[in-house]
């Protein structure tokens, strides 16, 4: 958090961005859906997957990319598995549709697989692979098809971007604390980590982006001018990018805006019960937390329980938002008729 930040309460940007959307020509669920999500996301410090998306939405349905205005539907894909089809919408309801019919195949069949086609953007994956975790599932959730729309990353070795951020989440049930859960772009950031920064007129910390000409930069107008992310750990992020596109692509087919997507849900307790399982996990897991920090760490963290705890007191204190984002927020509000007084703070 920044001293310039302001603290804007998590039910009033709720409220401001439902109203946007709505304003978008979502319906009443879907506005509620996607803003829920962005403002969660917020919550727990994923701000490139917040509300700061809210613009680029607006500028995306003026674009022709998608159209806010569809819901999704559940059908079956030509080899006859489980297919969500956003029919051009937001893809935050279509994955929630998606991970819900996953989630209920694996209680009766001990694994569920479902897959999410034709839609914009998805939110934060994350969020999906933590409803399985909660559900008693190993939740995987990976997605990807969209470099031609969306040449983002460049290859380990390339200068050019080439791939979208093709992102990665798992979460399994934890110990006593909740989930264990982690969600990340197979790019040294996502995408929405240059927007925000970009928004809220900062700098990019080091090692994330190229320029044009493949040099190192920190400044988010390279990347918007013909630069690229640079691939998570080398060689490492690009395999994985590399396996999710050919999925994303070669399974499902052509993409629409966003990604295409697949979640895979297994039954944890078809190998053992709840009480023992969560036992055991509280005991592996308070090891870990025990170990002793490295230097310049006050301690060694558990992936989703800082997430929870942050959110925890957010709810509280309110959601930091960028001065200049918010202004970007209220003012593109006001274009389509939706009340930036909503953002009162």
């Amino acid at each position: 958090m920044s001293t310039s930040d302001i603290l804007v309460p998590a039910e009033g940007l709720t409220a401001f961005s439902a109203d946007f959307l709505r304003n978008m020509g979502c319906s009443e669920f879907v506005a509620n859906d996607v803003a829920a999500h962005l403002v969660d996301s917020d919550l727990v410090g994923v701000f490139s997957h917040g509300t700061v998306r809210l613009p680029q939405y607006l500028g995306q349905q003026r674009a022709g990319l998608f159209d806010p205005t569809k819901e999704a539907v559940m059908t079956t894909a030509e080899g006859g598995g489980p297919l969500v089809d956003g029919n051009l919408g937001f893809g935050q309801p279509a994955s929630r549709l998606a991970t819900e019919a996953a989630i209920a195949e694996a209680k009766d069949k001990g694994t569920g697989v479902a897959a999410v086609v034709n839609v914009g953007h998805t939110g934060r994956m994350g969020a999906f692979a933590d409803m399985a975790a909660e559900a008693g599932c190993l939740g995987i959730v990976l997605g990807g098809g969209g470099h031609e729309e969306w040449r983002q990353v460049a290859p380990f070795g390339g200068a050019k971007g080439m791939l979208p951020t093709n992102p990665y989440a798992l979460s399994i049930p934890g110990g006593d604390r909740g989930v264990v859960g982690f969600d990340f772009a197979t790019s040294a950031a996502a995408g929405g980590k240059v927007l925000a920064a970009k928004s809220a007129g900062r700098m990019l910390p080091e090692g994330l982006i190229i320029d044009s000409a493949g040099a190192p930069s920190v400044d988010p107008d390279d990347y918007n001018s013909g630069g690229a992310l640079l691939p998570a750990a080398g060689p490492k992020g690009f395999g994985m990018a590399l396996v999710a596109e050919m999925l994303g692509l070669a399974v499902y087919g052509e993409v629409a805006t966003g990604m295409n997507w697949m979640i895979v849900c297994i039954d944890l307790g078809r190998y053992r019960g709840a009480d023992s399982y969560r036992a055991a996990a509280e005991a592996c897991l308070a090891e870990i937390r025990d170990s002793q920090p490295a230097a310049g760490f006050d301690s060694v963290e558990i992936p989703g329980e800082r997430e929870r705890a942050l959110k925890a007191a957010r709810l509280g204190s309110g959601i930091p938002v960028p001065a200049a984002t918010l202004d970007i927020l209220k003012n593109t509000a006001a274009e389509i008729g939706a009340d930036p007084a909503l953002l009162a703070v």
